[in-house]
């Protein structure tokens, strides 16, 4: 998507996104202000904040790319803002605000086409998110994109995400330590082998696997995984009697059965 354009919402309306500076800061903090106290809490996992501390997390600092989104008819009045913040290893984290009435649009596909787009022009390779577990609109957006939860999830709430800016999925950062384990299961929770695996100095991804409504599964559809192709251990745990999950084992056992577990 051209940043600097008009684009059409999935409602019709039209709206301007660029990328943001200093001077959007204000801007952007009303934006934070104006959510709903259920959006304010999906977006920083927690209530409500003084507008001082809006103010700061507002702030757009060095090496961040921030991207707002405007109504073309009121270009003062933001209905979005996106933005990524590097963590090295060619990983950045990702933040994602929408105005609730421009929820359930599309504008937050839109920007965060944009974003993965200068996420690629400046050398990156995954954006990663931290989302509630009730943020049903962000887990859904993610997981059109492919995600692969990169770490454990915290306090059974807070999951890490991690999206491919060049698309299909994520693969491990190139100073991941210890064996790369990809571990495919449903669910958001690890489970106890999971956590064992973890705990013994393991960098384990986990794939929930093929989810027809939201995104057919990259190894079925394209014949290509990173995670599976640059993992030292497949870990399988997913439902036998669902087809596309026995397809997902099938073609491990065809094209890397040395790395399946037994």
């Amino acid at each position: 998507m051209a940043v600097g354009g008009e684009c059409r919402l999935a409602d019709g309306r039209m709206v301007v996104v660029r990328l943001a500076g200093p001077a959007d800061v204000p801007a952007i903090a009303k934006l934070y202000r104006d959510l709903s106290p259920e959006s304010f809490a999906r977006r920083f996992h927690g209530g409500r904040a003084a507008p001082s501390l809006l103010a700061r997390l507002a702030r757009i600092g060095s090496g961040t790319v921030c991207l707002v989104a405007a109504p073309a008819a009121d270009p003062g009045q933001l209905a979005a803002e996106a933005r990524y913040i590097p963590m090295g290893s060619g990983t950045a984290e990702l933040a994602l605000t929408v105005l609730d009435g421009y929820q359930g649009a599309r504008l937050g596909h839109l920007l965060l086409q944009a974003l993965m787009q200068h996420a690629r022009e400046g050398g990156l390779e995954r954006l990663r998110a931290i989302v509630l577990l009730d943020n049903a609109p962000m887990l859904r957006l993610l997981q059109r994109y492919g995600c692969v939860l990169a770490a454990a999830t915290e306090e059974f709430c807070v999951a890490c995400l991690e999206i491919s800016v060049a698309g299909g999925m994520p693969g491990w950062p190139p100073d991941s330590a210890g064996r790369r384990v990809l571990v495919e299961r449903r669910g958001w929770f690890e489970g106890r082998q999971v956590t064992a695996l973890r705990a013994a100095g393991n960098d384990v991804r986990q794939c929930l696997g093929p989810l027809h409504e939201v995104r057919a599964c990259a190894l079925l559809s394209s014949g290509q995984c990173r995670l599976a192709e640059q993992a030292d251990l497949i870990v399988n745990l997913l439902p036998a009697d669902d087809p596309d999950c026995a397809a997902v084992l099938a073609a491990h056992r065809r094209r890397w059965p040395h790395r399946l577990a037994r």
